[in-house]
């Protein structure tokens, strides 16, 4: 018990701290947040993309200088006002980016980092390790440019490896403007490379979240859709398309297992007299309101109701013979009539529903055409036209007739 709750304590406190780290968060990503605002989801993981890299330029930049300012100020004094102007074209990335100029902010971006890495390799030697910082944008090129030609692409991986070629080779200690004495060249070079694994790392999980957003955004857009498919406007039900589906879905099941399928077709008394004096945004409401009835009724996950047209609806009812289609279609009836929409053109002077039923049961052995589903609707659809010449507001049910065929015969 003391175990449990322990673990129930550091849980509670894990999830506290992740619930205060949260504003930090939201906070580091409104950093690379200019720009984003207004623009395409794929225009605006570029412009996310290159806010970032500005904003790592800088702050990889940082320790440099730190070791510049301390460590001889007036020995170091060039390289360290380069940086700071190579710092503020980083820092005038997500200003352009800002003012909407993703373009000259990319191109900027690009050419600030090749020349910083080139002339500060020069100032130090390769010994420092910055010219390292080639691989880096040789990894993200291909994210922060949308439709790259690959002629261009080439082109610029070809003069990323002519410059980390020429600063490795020719800019030697011995070369170096202002050389870093050791042991510090190798302290410089450590953190060169811990800073580009960083920056890589950091970039490809963000790009990582970024693709995984984009592909949770693709999936919810494809099940909105396919929901648009398949429900009717007006009521909120599955539309014909998808009755069918279903029908046809527990029809072929039928046809591999014994079992019971029953179709219900409905079809609202007169309605035509609505909407002669309501108008159609009344017959719309009436509609709106069975529908409404008939889906509280569908009580099973298997159930099925759906708007079959106009003012028709049906009911799919898997694993259900005649008695259970019987007393479902009478509580239809009777929730429709419990409405008490009134209908001037009804001898009762309220909106009632016609029910049709039909019922196919196959038993063990049995075995049924794999293309008669139609039959069943039909047979559905003769019960509902002798309801409505009996008089309307009732129930007829009609049998299946040859159902099945006996495989052992």
């Amino acid at each position: 018990m003391n175990i449990g709750r322990r673990r129930s304590a550091r849980r509670f406190i894990f999830f506290q701290r992740c619930n205060k780290a949260q504003p930090m968060l939201n906070a580091i990503k409104k950093c690379w947040s200019p720009g984003v605002t207004g623009s395409m989801p794929g225009q605006r993981r570029q412009v996310e993309l290159g806010n970032q890299l500005g904003l790592f330029g800088a702050l990889a930049t940082f320790p440099y200088q730190l070791f510049y300012f301390f460590y001889d100020f007036d020995f170091y004094r060039a390289v360290f006002i380069a940086n700071l102007v190579f710092v503020g074209a980083y820092l005038s990335v997500l200003l352009l980016n800002y003012l909407s100029r993703y373009s000259t902010a990319k191109k900027l971006l690009l050419v600030n980092a090749c020349i910083q890495i080139f002339v500060i390799t020069w100032f130090l030697s390769a010994g420092a390790g910055v010219h390292l910082f080639y691989f880096c944008l040789a990894s993200v090129l291909v994210f922060l440019f949308n439709n790259l030609r690959l002629r261009t692409y080439i082109s610029l991986m070809a003069l990323f490896c002519a410059l980390y070629v020429t600063a490795h080779f020719l800019f030697s200690p011995a070369l170096a403007i202002t050389p870093v004495p050791l042991p510090w060249v190798n302290v410089m070079y450590a953190v060169s490379v811990i800073c580009v694994l960083s920056l890589l790392g950091g970039l490809l999980y963000l790009l990582r979240q970024q693709i995984d957003a984009a592909e949770d955004e693709l999936t919810l857009n494809k099940h909105y859709f396919e929901a648009l498919s398949n429900t009717d406007a007006l009521t909120g039900l599955p539309n014909r398309r998808m009755l069918d589906e279903a029908f046809e879905r527990e029809w072929e099941r039928l046809t591999r297992q014994p079992g019971t399928l029953s179709v219900i077709m409905c079809d609202v008394d007169y309605f035509k007299k609505v909407n002669d004096h309501y108008g159609h945004d009344g017959g719309d409401r009436c509609l709106q309101r069975i529908a409404t009835a008939l889906e509280s009724l569908a009580s099973r996950t298997s159930d099925l109701v759906a708007r079959y047209g106009g003012e028709e609806f049906a009911f799919v009812l898997p694993s259900t013979g005649e008695k259970g289609a019987r007393y479902l279609g009478e509580q239809v009836c009777e929730a429709v009539r419990a409405l008490a929409i009134p209908n001037p053109g009804a001898s009762s002077g309220f909106i009632t529903i016609s029910i049709g039923i039909a019922s196919i049961d196959v038993p063990d052995g049995g075995d049924i055409d794999a293309k008669g589903s139609a039959r069943l609707l039909k047979r559905a659809d003769e019960a509902l036209y002798q309801a409505k010449t009996n008089g309307r507001n009732q129930v007829v049910f009609l049998p299946y007739l040859h159902s099945y065929t006996s495989t052992e015969q």
